[in-house]
Protein backbone atom coordinates (compact mmCIF):
# COMPACT_ATOMS: atom_id res chain seq x y z
CA UNK A 1 0.00 0.00 0.00
CA UNK A 2 2.88 2.10 -0.07
CA UNK A 3 3.23 2.98 3.77
CA UNK A 4 5.81 2.71 6.29
CA UNK A 5 5.88 3.48 10.09
CA UNK A 6 8.19 6.44 10.40
CA UNK A 7 7.41 6.95 14.31
CA UNK A 8 5.08 7.17 17.26
CA UNK A 9 3.88 8.65 20.13
CA UNK A 10 2.15 8.76 23.26
CA UNK A 11 0.53 11.32 25.07
CA UNK A 12 1.41 12.35 28.17
CA UNK A 13 1.57 14.35 31.33
CA UNK A 14 3.19 18.33 31.13
CA UNK A 15 6.96 17.63 30.36
CA UNK A 16 6.77 14.17 30.46
CA UNK A 17 8.27 12.51 33.59
CA UNK A 18 7.88 9.36 32.09
CA UNK A 19 10.93 10.17 29.84
CA UNK A 20 13.39 9.27 32.96
CA UNK A 21 11.42 5.67 33.25
CA UNK A 22 12.75 4.93 29.50
CA UNK A 23 15.96 6.67 30.35
CA UNK A 24 16.74 3.89 33.48
CA UNK A 25 15.89 1.09 31.34
CA UNK A 26 18.76 2.47 29.26
CA UNK A 27 17.14 4.58 26.82
CA UNK A 28 19.19 7.81 25.42
CA UNK A 29 16.87 11.28 25.09
CA UNK A 30 17.15 13.51 21.98
CA UNK A 31 16.78 16.66 21.47
CA UNK A 32 13.54 17.91 22.33
CA UNK A 33 11.11 20.68 20.51
CA UNK A 34 8.09 22.60 20.60
CA UNK A 35 5.25 22.56 18.06
CA UNK A 36 3.71 26.31 17.72
CA UNK A 37 0.51 26.60 17.11
CA UNK A 38 0.00 23.88 18.25
CA UNK A 39 0.28 24.04 21.62
CA UNK A 40 2.36 21.20 22.78
CA UNK A 41 5.85 19.72 23.07
CA UNK A 42 8.01 16.53 23.24
CA UNK A 43 10.88 14.86 24.46
CA UNK A 44 11.93 12.36 22.03
CA UNK A 45 14.03 9.02 21.25
CA UNK A 46 15.74 8.52 18.42
CA UNK A 47 16.42 4.73 17.09
CA UNK A 48 18.19 3.99 13.53
CA UNK A 49 14.85 3.73 11.68
CA UNK A 50 12.12 5.06 14.09
CA UNK A 51 11.70 7.30 17.03
CA UNK A 52 9.57 7.32 20.66
CA UNK A 53 7.91 10.53 20.93
CA UNK A 54 6.37 11.61 24.47
CA UNK A 55 3.96 14.35 23.67
CA UNK A 56 2.35 16.77 26.19
CA UNK A 57 -0.26 19.67 25.71
CA UNK A 58 2.48 22.83 26.74
CA UNK A 59 -0.51 25.57 25.68
CA UNK A 60 -3.92 24.41 26.46
CA UNK A 61 -5.69 27.41 24.87
CA UNK A 62 -3.38 27.10 21.67
CA UNK A 63 -3.98 23.37 21.68
CA UNK A 64 -7.99 24.04 21.92
CA UNK A 65 -8.03 26.66 19.17
CA UNK A 66 -4.93 26.82 17.45
CA UNK A 67 -4.63 25.38 14.01
CA UNK A 68 -4.25 21.81 15.24
CA UNK A 69 -7.41 21.98 17.25
CA UNK A 70 -8.66 19.42 14.97
CA UNK A 71 -6.88 16.85 16.15
CA UNK A 72 -8.18 16.74 19.44
CA UNK A 73 -5.60 16.22 21.44
CA UNK A 74 -6.55 18.54 24.81
CA UNK A 75 -9.55 16.30 24.65
CA UNK A 76 -7.41 12.73 24.42
CA UNK A 77 -5.19 13.73 27.12
CA UNK A 78 -8.48 14.63 29.57
CA UNK A 79 -9.68 11.65 28.85
CA UNK A 80 -9.23 8.24 30.01
CA UNK A 81 -11.00 6.00 27.94
CA UNK A 82 -9.20 7.49 24.81
CA UNK A 83 -6.46 6.40 23.13
CA UNK A 84 -3.23 7.99 23.73
CA UNK A 85 -1.51 7.10 20.43
CA UNK A 86 -0.38 8.58 17.45
CA UNK A 87 1.14 6.78 14.56
CA UNK A 88 3.16 8.91 11.92
CA UNK A 89 3.84 7.15 8.29
CA UNK A 90 5.23 8.03 5.41
CA UNK A 91 4.59 7.16 1.62
CA UNK A 92 6.96 4.99 0.11
CA UNK A 93 4.96 5.52 -3.16
CA UNK A 94 4.25 8.92 -4.32
CA UNK A 95 1.19 7.38 -6.42
CA UNK A 96 -0.43 6.53 -3.02
CA UNK A 97 0.86 9.20 -1.48
CA UNK A 98 -2.94 9.93 0.07
CA UNK A 99 -3.29 6.23 1.26
CA UNK A 100 -6.38 6.22 3.53
CA UNK A 101 -9.35 8.58 3.97
CA UNK A 102 -8.65 12.08 5.62
CA UNK A 103 -7.85 15.86 5.54
CA UNK A 104 -5.22 18.00 5.88
CA UNK A 105 -3.37 20.12 8.60
CA UNK A 106 -1.10 22.91 8.07
CA UNK A 107 0.94 23.80 11.19
CA UNK A 108 2.82 26.79 11.69
CA UNK A 109 6.09 24.59 12.30
CA UNK A 110 5.98 23.30 8.77
CA UNK A 111 7.09 24.75 5.51
CA UNK A 112 4.60 27.00 3.09
CA UNK A 113 2.68 24.66 1.47
CA UNK A 114 3.90 21.81 3.44
CA UNK A 115 1.04 19.34 5.41
CA UNK A 116 0.81 16.65 7.38
CA UNK A 117 -2.20 14.32 5.91
CA UNK A 118 -4.76 13.17 8.83
CA UNK A 119 -6.64 9.89 9.01
CA UNK A 120 -10.18 10.95 9.22
CA UNK A 121 -11.18 8.93 12.43
CA UNK A 122 -9.28 12.11 14.11
CA UNK A 123 -12.53 13.02 15.63
CA UNK A 124 -12.81 9.08 16.72
CA UNK A 125 -10.54 9.84 20.32
CA UNK A 126 -10.69 6.07 21.49
CA UNK A 127 -8.52 5.41 18.19
CA UNK A 128 -5.22 6.35 17.14
CA UNK A 129 -4.22 9.76 15.50
CA UNK A 130 -3.26 8.30 12.29
CA UNK A 131 -0.77 10.73 10.18
CA UNK A 132 0.82 10.74 7.15
CA UNK A 133 4.26 13.16 6.46
CA UNK A 134 4.86 15.47 4.30
CA UNK A 135 6.45 14.75 0.67
CA UNK A 136 9.69 16.66 1.60
CA UNK A 137 9.63 13.99 4.42
CA UNK A 138 9.34 10.98 2.42
CA UNK A 139 12.47 9.55 2.76
CA UNK A 140 13.59 8.30 6.66
CA UNK A 141 16.20 10.21 8.20
CA UNK A 142 19.24 7.78 8.87
CA UNK A 143 19.53 8.00 13.16
CA UNK A 144 22.64 6.39 15.27
CA UNK A 145 21.32 3.70 16.98
CA UNK A 146 20.51 3.96 20.51
CA UNK A 147 22.65 1.50 22.51
CA UNK A 148 20.74 -1.89 22.63
CA UNK A 149 17.45 -0.16 21.72
CA UNK A 150 18.81 0.21 17.86
CA UNK A 151 15.73 -0.96 15.51
CA UNK A 152 12.50 -1.39 15.89
CA UNK A 153 11.20 -4.41 14.60
CA UNK A 154 7.21 -3.85 15.58
CA UNK A 155 5.22 -2.04 17.17
CA UNK A 156 1.72 -3.66 18.77
CA UNK A 157 -1.00 -0.89 19.49
CA UNK A 158 -3.99 -2.45 21.43
CA UNK A 159 -7.51 -0.41 21.62
CA UNK A 160 -10.86 -1.43 23.84
CA UNK A 161 -12.85 -0.23 21.40
CA UNK A 162 -13.62 -3.29 18.56
CA UNK A 163 -15.21 -0.71 16.40
CA UNK A 164 -13.16 -0.12 12.58
CA UNK A 165 -12.83 2.56 10.58
CA UNK A 166 -11.24 2.90 6.88
CA UNK A 167 -7.97 4.49 7.96
CA UNK A 168 -7.48 1.63 10.84
CA UNK A 169 -8.23 -1.23 7.67
CA UNK A 170 -5.63 0.99 6.41
CA UNK A 171 -2.93 1.22 8.13
CA UNK A 172 -3.53 -2.36 10.24
CA UNK A 173 -1.49 -3.11 6.47
CA UNK A 174 1.51 -1.90 7.61
CA UNK A 175 4.93 -3.89 7.60
CA UNK A 176 6.07 -3.68 11.90
CA UNK A 177 2.58 -2.62 12.91
CA UNK A 178 -0.52 -4.40 14.64
CA UNK A 179 -3.54 -3.02 16.21
CA UNK A 180 -5.44 -5.34 18.69
CA UNK A 181 -8.51 -4.76 19.34
CA UNK A 182 -10.51 -5.45 21.96
CA UNK A 183 -7.90 -4.49 24.92
CA UNK A 184 -6.56 -1.95 27.37
CA UNK A 185 -4.71 1.09 25.37
CA UNK A 186 -1.21 -0.32 25.24
CA UNK A 187 1.81 0.02 22.79
CA UNK A 188 4.27 -2.21 22.93
CA UNK A 189 7.37 -1.98 21.36
CA UNK A 190 10.50 -4.96 19.99
CA UNK A 191 13.64 -3.56 19.69
CA UNK A 192 15.90 -5.85 17.18
CA UNK A 193 13.23 -9.02 17.30
CA UNK A 194 13.82 -9.03 20.85
CA UNK A 195 16.75 -11.50 21.25
CA UNK A 196 18.02 -10.36 24.74
CA UNK A 197 14.50 -11.85 25.77
CA UNK A 198 14.23 -9.06 27.89
CA UNK A 199 11.69 -6.49 28.77
CA UNK A 200 9.62 -4.11 31.04
CA UNK A 201 6.33 -2.73 31.62
CA UNK A 202 6.01 1.09 32.50
CA UNK A 203 2.15 0.67 33.12
CA UNK A 204 0.32 2.11 35.37
CA UNK A 205 2.91 5.49 34.86
CA UNK A 206 2.92 5.14 30.84
CA UNK A 207 0.77 2.60 28.54
CA UNK A 208 4.12 1.28 27.32
CA UNK A 209 5.85 -1.96 27.49
CA UNK A 210 9.33 -2.21 25.97
CA UNK A 211 11.14 -5.16 24.92
CA UNK A 212 14.31 -6.03 23.62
Amino acid sequence: MGLELDHFFILTEPGAPAASLLTNIGLIEGVANDHPGQGTSNRRFFFADSMLELLYIRDAMEATVGPGSRLRLAERIADHSASPFGLVFRSTEDSTFENFPGWQYFPEYLGVDQYFYIGENSDHIDQPLCILLPHAFSKPIKQPGNGRFECVTEVRVSLPSRRTSPVLENVAQCRKLSLISGEPHLMEVVFNGNREHQSEDLRPFIPLTISW
